[in-house]
């Protein structure tokens, strides 16, 4: 809970939590007489009794919220099956760009435009790129474009040790098995380890196959799916790179049905067109909806009802299923919902 106390330190600033009234100084539901705190008679247990006094309270607003999101879009049902998989230990998180934005890295939309800044690349034909998810091609212009520059900017962005913030913070008192992540930085792998947790292995996404067998022996793996920003060799960001590592016959088809084992959780995932969801789709059309796991993933509400059954479609195809939250309240939905698949109370 290390992450929380700059929090706690805040809400204790607050008006109503910090106050004098007949002469003695409130804070919470605690008090003391001036002479008390001056002769240094605070109770040295007090700090935290407040401290998990207000964690309790925040988790209970927390459920809350969750409560206020499910109702909403009518997902309680939904999300009682999840949490019923997650009591099981067969819920594995599956980890996007989105959690680290709110540590400062860039998503990856925003990196590479970023990077073409540097380039003669026609910028509205790159932007089209992107608008329909053509993220390893256009990441691929960039590449031939900057040559090792490129690399440069990769690690530059991602391989720094920026402060974690937001609630990726949460994760190791969520998950405490295994973590798979697309991103290139190292916040999940500083998460688990602030908290105490470290992971006993790091495996690159060649090796995701072994994954099954390493957790049935009880290790806590962080899975990089994509590599690291610092290793070029093992990174998969581009179309060369992605086909140089899944040349190999079907070894990318492969690996999604090893992490497919369990029940995937899609946070922070913009779930667009990759080859991933290309393989996870595969994978559903070969073997059939009701023969493999359902997976889940939280994502923000499009802006239309026509464009929100559209992507539930797509998603189905891929045996994704959304709950949505509302646009525009990314870090606190996702911690809502995250605290109410751990915490009784829904």
């Amino acid at each position: 809970m290390k992450h929380l106390r700059p929090m706690f330190a805040d809400a204790l600033a607050q008006e109503q939590n910090l106050y004098v009234d007949k002469g003695r100084i409130h804070i919470r539901n605690k008090h003391w007489a001036p002479d008390e705190i001056l002769e240094g008679l605070l109770d040295p247990d007090a700090y935290n009794d407040l401290f998990l006094d207000w964690v309790q309270e925040r988790k209970e607003e927390l459920i809350e919220s969750a409560k206020t999101i499910l109702d909403e879009f009518d997902l309680q049902d939904r999300f009682g099956k999840l949490k019923e998989v997650y009591a099981r230990g067969a819920v594995v998180p599956f980890v996007g760009a989105g959690l680290s934005v709110p540590s400062g890295y860039p998503g990856w939309t925003t990196f590479l435009k970023q990077q073409n800044r540097e380039t003669a690349i026609d910028l509205g034909e790159f932007d089209k790129m992107l608008d329909v998810g053509q993220y390893e091609e256009a990441a691929q212009k960039l590449a031939d474009a900057l040559g090792p520059a490129f690399n440069e900017g990769v690690e530059n962005a991602f391989g720094r040790s920026r402060e974690i913030s937001g609630c990726v913070q949460i994760l190791p008192h969520v998950f405490d098995s295994c973590v798979i992540t697309t991103n290139f930085d190292d916040v999940a792998k500083r998460c688990y380890e602030a908290e105490g947790k470290p992971f006993s292995e790091e495996l690159s996404g060649e090796f995701s196959q072994e994954l099954p067998r390493k957790l049935a022996e009880g290790k806590r793996i962080l899975l990089k799916l994509h590599g690291t920003s610092t290793s070029a060799r093992s990174r998969i960001l581009t179309a060369s790179e992605y086909d140089r590592h899944y040349s190999e016959g079907n070894e990318l088809q492969r690996a999604v049905e090893a992490i497919c084992t369990k029940t995937l959780l899609f946070i922070g995932c913009s779930l667009t067109v990759d080859r991933t969801l290309s393989a996870m789709k595969a994978l559903v059309q070969a073997k059939g909806h009701d023969n493999i796991a359902r997976h889940y993933a939280f994502l923000p509400v499009p802006n239309s009802n026509a464009e929100k059954i559209a992507r539930r479609d797509a998603l189905m195809e891929c045996n994704i299923y959304p709950i949505w939250y509302p646009a525009g309240t990314h870090d606190e939905s996702i911690e809502a919902l995250l605290m109410a698949l751990m915490e009784d109370g829904l």
